[in-house]
């Protein structure tokens, strides 16, 4: 899927210049403060956040052909709205805060994020999306949301982790109504099984594993998939 990406690259880089130097210096700015960070983002937040939202994500270029003719085809077929965004497309979405639903914003995003690991490497990038995304009320950012919700970095438990980054499909407001706590607590579970799910094959191969060290206090393993009952 890589190389799908090489004539997209070219064709960003000849008709998006402008566009790319006003993101690249966003994005520079942004992994520059990132990795300027006294406490790393866990290991663990950035599997969670591959099984979830961008599971081929050490083999595609920047954008998901498969994922897009999916939504594409469940669209048409079932008029179901589906997300085919790559972690590499919600960084430039996030960093050019343009969120508009349109077929023309939705391509120039597509370009620029096969340029995106010309400034961060590729095994970084979750970790910087993790840092820069929004999760609810007063929750821009990684930092902002483990305050706000009482989170240790260095002392996660599988099940914060999951919250946490549940809140990227179904950011917190400041009073969460019933409805949405529920989204949450079922996003939690799913992220949940897709980890123990994914931890059996090579997804999580190109993590950087030593960038950081965490603890999990949830206990041993339950036995099965994970009730979403709340």
């Amino acid at each position: 899927m890589k190389i799908i990406a090489i004539p997209i690259r070219f064709i960003a880089q000849c008709i998006l210049r402008k566009e790319w130097q006003s993101l690249s210096v966003a994005l520079r700015h942004s992994y520059a403060r990132y990795s300027q960070r006294s406490e790393h983002i866990p290991v663990l937040l950035h599997k969670l956040l591959i099984s979830g939202e961008d599971h081929r994500f050490f083999r595609h270029g920047g954008f998901d052909p498969i994922a897009i003719l999916r939504a594409v085809w469940r669209n048409v077929v079932f008029n179901k709205r589906e997300g085919a965004s790559t972690i590499e497309q919600q960084i430039v979405r996030v960093l050019t805060g343009n969120f508009e639903r349109t077929i023309p914003r939705k391509i120039k995003e597509i370009f620029l994020a096969t340029l995106v690991s010309d400034i961060v490497p590729k095994c970084l990038l979750p970790g910087l999306y993790l840092d820069i995304a929004y999760y609810g009320w007063r929750m821009n950012g990684f930092h902002q949301a483990c305050l706000r919700l009482r989170m240790k970095p260095s002392r996660f438990t599988l099940n914060e982790a999951a919250s946490l980054v549940a809140r990227l499909k179904y950011p917190e407001p400041k009073q969460p109504p019933l409805s949405r706590r529920k989204q949450i607590r079922r996003r939690s579970v799913h992220l949940i099984n897709l980890y123990y799910k994914h931890s059996l094959t090579n997804i999580y191969n190109g993590i950087q594993n030593n960038a950081t060290v965490y603890v999990i206090k949830a206990g041993a393993r339950p036995q099965g998939r994970l009730s979403t009952a709340i």
